[in-house]
């Protein structure tokens, strides 16, 4: 049973891993891309966005789709739509086909964002859930901070289309290891996960939580699209300094994951976004005020968002496990919308932004700050009192507390 567990936790983690080192990836190979197949970087970058909207769709779909067939099934051929893209995405001879692939791609690889989090919820116990979903969270936030300096390297050596054929390699892994740690969910929880859709969706506690991780990621995806503009351009750093830099918010990320999985069992969840969201709106209005004062100095960034970032690190794995608790055995169909929500958001807030571009150290500060104000309201002021409550399951039960290891809950998969 614990080497079963086992296997299942790495698989997860691959799982999320995937559709983040496919992006992540293919931003330092743009210029090679956009060279070897005879067109514009800004065609390439094109493909970026189309990555993006694909991956989006595949997380509002696929939990939908396992509510009917069960997780495993859409997840195997989510990974077997990904491993045939990848391949396409190497032989293409053109940029229209390039994008085209991308896309199919983000709709493979999308799924496991989503489905990893279902299996978190359907399972493991609940004592473990937090610290499952803070391994994914870390997983999720080193591997673009640590794909693009590794691809890089590798391209300026090797041809670009056997590098990217490392993503098919990597699909193709995490499918057979899948096929053994996942296990297969019986007709009765999958029936039983789609009626109660619309009950989770009127639950207060369950759109508290998914406005909670809407804008703390808003608060992450402002800084990591703006930064790399703000401190190599505006503030001249090198390429190498801005990874360090880069990896310092990281960093930050990580450390409030971990306090949150070790605090969880004490505070409770609504205490511990209470504390990061305040936390959150003390380091980015450092920030804004730091980029005024020292508008020249790097520093002035990247220290107070390495703050900010505990507790948006924080936020991530409680708000997933507060979204599953609420949703129960509905966890399927509603882990499909939070996460399509939560990178729709982001997508959005960037998009606006982008009319504005706050690539100014003033401006990416108030661009970062303004989505950590509406987070602390949000924690502070605008709690439902129920938000703490597990969500009842179709029989009336409650899933256990917190630390408590009895198999009481949701009804779990079987092998």
């Amino acid at each position: 049973m614990r080497a079963d567990r086992a296997n299942l936790r790495a698989c997860l983690v691959l799982l999320v891993v995937l559709p983040q080192a496919t992006l992540a990836a293919f931003v330092p190979m743009v210029p090679h891309v956009a060279a070897d197949l005879a067109t514009s970087p800004a065609a390439i970058d094109r493909s970026l966005i189309v990555y993006m909207a694909g991956y989006a769709v595949s997380m509002a779909v696929a939990g939908g789709l396992a509510a009917r067939t069960g997780p495993r099934t859409v997840q195997l051929a989510a990974l077997a739509v990904h491993m045939v893209a990848s391949v396409v995405v190497v032989l293409a001879p053109d940029a229209a086909t390039l994008t085209a692939a991308r896309a199919v791609q983000a709709l493979g690889g999308g799924a496991g964002t989503v489905l990893a989090r279902v299996y978190v919820q359907e399972a493991l116990p609940e004592h473990q859930r937090l610290p499952a979903l803070t391994q994914l969270s870390t997983a999720i936030a080193l591997t673009p901070a640590l794909t693009p300096p590794v691809v890089g390297l590798l391209v300026d050596h090797l041809p670009w289309r056997p590098v990217l054929l490392t993503l098919g390699a990597l699909s193709a892994s995490t499918f057979v290891l899948a096929r053994r740690a996942l296990p297969r969910s019986t007709a009765e929880a999958a029936e039983a996960a789609g009626p109660g859709l619309r009950e989770v969706l009127a639950r207060p506690a369950y759109w508290w939580f998914t406005g909670v991780i809407c804008l703390a990621w808003c608060v992450y995806f402002t800084f990591t699209t703006y930064s790399s503009h703000t401190l190599q351009v505006e503030l001249g750093t090198s390429a190498t300094v801005f990874s360090l830099l880069y990896a310092l918010v990281i960093v930050g990320y990580i450390a409030g994951s971990r306090i949150a999985r070790r605090t969880s069992g004490r505070f409770g969840l609504p205490r511990i976004l209470l504390v990061s969201g305040i936390l959150a709106l003390i380091a980015t209005a450092a920030m804004a005020v730091g980029a005024h004062v020292l508008p020249h100095e790097p520093l002035a960034l990247v220290v107070p968002m390495a703050v900010a970032m505990v507790g948006v690190g924080a936020a991530f794995p409680v708000c997933q496990a507060g979204m599953l608790r609420s949703a129960g055995v509905n966890a399927r169909s509603a882990s499909g919308l939070f996460f399509f929500l939560q990178m729709t958001s982001g997508a959005l807030y960037t998009g606006l932004l982008s009319w504005w571009e706050p690539t100014q150290p003033g401006a990416l500060s108030i661009a970062v700050l303004a989505p950590a104000a509406a987070l602390a309201v949000l924690v502070t002021a605008l709690r439902p009192a129920t938000v703490g409550e597990p969500a009842q399951d179709h029989a009336g039960r409650r899933p256990e507390p917190p630390g408590d290891p009895s198999p009481a809950g949701p009804r779990r998969a079987s092998r």
